[in-house]
């Protein structure tokens, strides 16, 4: 998918100041400072997850705290078209949980998939957690 300012803002999608790269996500470049700051200082969860998908471990690369529009994902496979989402309990508070439906909503609206893993399954097990990501996208899961 080629990305076109004018389709992004036919669908609603506030355009102001993001970068366009061909078939990657257009981005805003304002973002790039905090999502550096953020793969410093990411959470415990965050951390054991990046363990296992690392380093192509699974076949697929995944980069973290990707800016996509203007947002930060915590986890993105471009071959896969998919953010996966490590949500810790302030995602279910009501302000924090309609700004992850907008997010989402938008992410789709440009083709890709958001997978949301609550932080305590990802404590519990990474690896399991890092299974769920493919099997809720529906690709098959790589041996871990």
């Amino acid at each position: 998918m080629i990305y076109n300012e004018s389709v992004l803002q036919a669908l609603g999608i506030d355009t102001d100041g993001l970068v366009y790269c061909g078939e990657f996500p257009p981005y805003n470049p304002r973002l790039i400072p905090l999502a550096r700051n953020l793969r410093t200082r990411g959470t415990k969860a965050e951390a054991m997850l990046w363990k296992v998908l690392k380093n192509q471990q699974t076949g697929y690369t995944f980069t973290r705290q990707k800016p996509i529009l203007n947002f930060i994902a915590d986890f993105y496979c471009h071959q896969l078209r998919t953010v996966v989402e490590v949500d810790g309990f302030t995602h279910f508070e009501e302000e924090d949980y309609i700004d992850d439906v907008e997010r989402d909503r938008q992410m789709a609206l440009i083709g890709i998939r958001t997978v949301r893993i609550p932080d305590q399954d990802v404590r519990r097990n990474p690896t399991e957690a890092a299974q769920r990501i493919f099997f809720e996208i529906g690709v098959d899961i790589p041996m871990l």
